[in-house]
């Protein structure tokens, strides 16, 4: 179990630079530390049920590029694959975002997921055509949002039973 507390939340990052640094080119990366993840968790089922929250960040990723905010090179397969590893995060490193209250979870959604699309952007995944700084607001807004439904969504699943 000590080693897992370990695993997790560095397989995160390295799923994240190897995504956003390679994109499509890299995907065995991440696919390799998904299985490792799904070997080693000790909650394989409730991780293998909460992937249905993985279509809510791809929708809202999808809708972004669709109006024109993101725009990338290649259609973004690593996109995906970095919102499973996020999601799985719920039950693991970021479980303790349960324990906190709504407004604070906002904020950390507000800074946290604008920070993680600016580093991306300032490395080259993705091109804002509208500029940071209107980019960089809609994301935020966004995550302010999202990062709350994301964390009660895993939370649902759990205590019905389904996760």
């Amino acid at each position: 179990m000590n080693t897992w507390r370990w695993f997790q939340p560095i397989s995160f990052q390295v799923i994240w630079l190897a995504c956003v640094l390679g994109g499509n080119e890299w995907l065995f990366i991440p696919g390799l530390i998904l299985v490792a993840h799904f070997i080693l968790t000790p909650s394989f089922k409730n991780d293998l049920q909460i992937l249905p929250l993985i279509f809510l960040g791809c929708a809202l990723d999808v809708f972004f590029t669709q109006i024109g905010l993101f725009v990338f090179d290649v259609f973004p397969f690593w996109l995906m694959m970095l919102w499973v590893a996020f999601v799985l995060n719920f039950g693991h490193s970021l479980g303790f975002l349960r324990r906190v209250k709504l407004p604070w979870l906002m904020i950390v959604g507000a800074i946290g997921g604008s920070y993680a699309y600016w580093i991306s952007w300032q490395l080259g995944a993705v091109t804002w055509p509208y500029g940071p700084i209107l980019s960089t607001s809609v994301i935020a807004i966004t995550w302010s949002i999202l990062l709350p439904i994301l964390v009660r969504g895993d939370l649902y699943f759990r205590r019905l039973g389904y996760a």
